[in-house]
């Protein structure tokens, strides 16, 4: 089903940017209002966290055509899902003290290195949807 790759691509490009936010804030300056939703509305995160996992589903089952039936694109469904994990887990462990909001605190390396990642499988996902990425 070619909806479920056109999203899986805009997901994992989304995801990309929100991984590379932090290390290029000018370059990305537009993702920072999808940051903040993300962080602040409870029902924006829920509503990424399930929409990541209908996406990985859809293109388990319904991959791109010469893809097998069963696993699909698996590289980059299970990268959706890690990310769909990663994203609730670090904007949900909030820590309110004196009204400010702190988050866990992961390296900025680590998120760079996922965000290249993250862009990597979505450009290779993109530029060749006949390869089946497992």
């Amino acid at each position: 089903m070619i909806q479920a790759y056109c999203l899986s691509v805009i997901y994992l490009f989304i995801v990309a940017a929100l991984y590379l936010v932090d290390s290029y804030r000018r370059e990305l300056s537009f993702v920072i209002l999808i940051k903040g939703a993300l962080q602040e509305r409870r029902g924006a995160l829920t509503s990424f966290f399930i929409a990541g996992l209908a996406i990985a589903f859809l293109s388990l089952v319904c991959p791109v055509a010469p893809g097998p039936i069963v696993l699909g694109d698996l590289l980059p469904s299970l990268w959706i899902i890690h990310s769909a994990f990663f994203f609730r887990m670090l904007y949900s462990n909030r820590r309110i003290k004196d009204g400010e909001v702190y988050l866990d605190t992961v390296s900025l390396a680590r998120m760079r290195t996922m965000g290249i990642i993250s862009a990597s499988i979505a450009a290779v996902h993109f530029l060749f949807p006949a390869i089946v990425l497992i």
